[in-house]
């Protein structure tokens, strides 16, 4: 029997989906395009896309690993790009040809097939792991697995220093599942599986502090009572443990 094993990568917002098959790099929530955002607010950044396919081509050497995994929002605009950020988009994955990518969709995708001319899928299962971005519903199939990866959250904590200064950084979620809320849309949900919520990867990004979130950013897996949100965990991007949503909202 095939074992599959996820490792979080060190101070990365990334992680290594092992089996004895294959090594993948897992990541989501690239946004290509988001300076343009920045730029409207007096913030100018440019070749922020060229570095983060640099970063994913370090990480796959430096890790070796034989394929990459996109959880979703490769880019900013929801519908299609404009003449910028579509040549961006390019750029990004030019840089990355020679590795074995694999897409999932995420709520910001639209059209993003017809521009890089790759299939995209809406969820991907390898071995006893199941992604997709974290906007959608998984099917039956993913909630039978070990493990669910998901990004779309832009998972992140609220730290206070030595000093007193507070400031947010990236974090992850790891939850089990809510059984009963569970039972009511699942019917063979596997009950040991966990929830693996990712970090975005563009550092332009850091997110919202998890005892800070509401109705309108929370993922839909928690909001609807599938996973247990209030007593999951929280780990650092170093991977200190840091408590749960509930201890961390105090």
């Amino acid at each position: 029997m095939v074992k599959y094993e996820v490792r979080f990568l060190y101070d990365k917002a990334a992680l290594l989906l092992y089996s004895e098959e294959k090594k993948y790099l897992v990541l989501g929530d690239i946004h290509i395009g988001l300076e343009k955002k920045l730029h409207d607010k007096g913030v100018r950044l440019y070749g922020n896309a060229e570095r983060m396919a640099k970063q994913i081509v370090q990480l796959v050497r430096e890790n070796e690993a034989s394929g990459v995994i996109l959880l979703g929002d490769i880019k900013e605009s929801i519908l299609y790009p404009d003449t910028t950020e579509r040549a961006e988009i390019l750029e990004f994955f030019d840089i990355l040809k020679g590795i074995d990518l694999e897409i999932v969709v995420g709520n910001h995708d639209g059209h993003l097939d017809e521009i890089v001319k790759m299939p995209i899928e809406k969820e991907l299962v390898v071995g006893n792991v199941a992604m997709l971005h974290g906007h959608m519903w998984p099917s039956e199939e993913a909630m039978s697995k070990e493990y669910l990866i998901v990004a779309h959250n832009h998972v992140a904590v609220s730290i206070k220093d030595e000093k007193g200064a507070i400031y947010n950084e990236k974090a992850w979620i790891l939850a089990s599942l809510n059984e009963k809320g569970a039972r009511e849309r699942y019917k063979n949900a596997n009950k040991r599986i966990k929830l693996i919520v990712m970090p975005a990867f563009n550092e332009l990004i850091t997110g919202k502090p998890v005892g800070m979130l509401d109705e309108r950013h929370i993922n839909p897996l928690f909001r609807n009572g599938i996973f247990d949100y209030e007593n999951a965990n929280v780990y650092s991007i170093s991977g200190s443990i840091l408590g749960t949503p509930k201890t961390l909202s105090r």
